[in-house]
């Protein structure tokens, strides 16, 4: 398929300091594109976008964690009886967790899901957002989960550096009249915990769509499943 030049890829055009700069310009646009959205969402969804929204992120986690052995399969990084054990036992934190950021009031939208330095092209200047693939309907700051964690990766700070959490000062910028900022960067760190509870549905789903692909993703799905149980063990 031909398709127009889109440019380069933002990780290939910038780095270190600059990389940061273009991500707090980027995050605050994504806010506002999802602010903007929002009633659209139910419409969304009847596309056939992902529901991954609090009763179905909840359902769904119940069945990747069951379903992981049929998944890994024979590789020599799938989880072990404790660690599948360890994920079950942590559902009432997640539970627990999913009402707290409810409880903001921030409703539910579109989420790009997979927004790393991979997913946005540069061209004279111009930086654009693709590859929506991933997309899903959920809570909008579990946008969080992949930007900050490849952002810090990409540029070697801890995810609680100044750095990177002047990235969710920015994505939180456009949602500044909706709390005070104590509580938005509460919930932002709720977003980011809760939204790779969201990557495992996603990664789960690719798996038993095209069998074979998640194979050449490092730590499959059991090291999607392991990231929540560290954030939430």
């Amino acid at each position: 398929m031909l398709v127009a030049e889109g440019g380069k890829k933002l990780g290939e055009v910038y780095a270190g300091d600059e990389l940061l700069r273009a991500w707090r310009e980027i995050l605050p646009r994504c806010a506002q594109l999802q602010r903007d959205i929002t009633p659209r969402a139910g419409e969304i969804i009847g596309f056939g976008t992902p529901d991954h929204r609090a009763a179905a992120l909840l359902a769904g986690f119940d069945e990747v964690v069951a379903g992981e052995p049929a998944v890994s399969g024979q590789r020599s990084d799938r989880l072990t009886a404790d660690e599948r054990r360890a994920l079950s036992s942590v559902r009432p934190r997640l539970a627990a967790a999913v009402r707290s950021l409810a409880a903001l009031g921030i409703d539910d939208t579109l989420n790009h899901d997979d927004l790393h330095q991979n997913n946005v092209l540069v061209r004279d200047g111009r930086m654009v957002i693709f590859d929506w693939g991933d997309a899903c309907v959920s809570h909008p700051f579990g946008t969080l989960a992949v930007t900050l964690r490849f952002a810090a990766q990409k540029t070697g700070h801890a995810e609680d550096s100044p750095e990177i959490l002047a990235l969710r000062d920015a994505y939180l910028e456009p949602w500044s009249d909706r709390a005070s900022t104590r509580e938005l960067r509460g919930a932002a760190e709720l977003g980011r915990r809760i939204g790779e509870v969201s990557r495992t549905l996603t990664f789960d789903a690719v798996a038993r769509a095209y069998p074979g692909v998640i194979d050449t993703y490092p730590g499959g799905l059991a090291g999607s499943l392991r990231r929540v149980l560290a954030l939430f063990g």
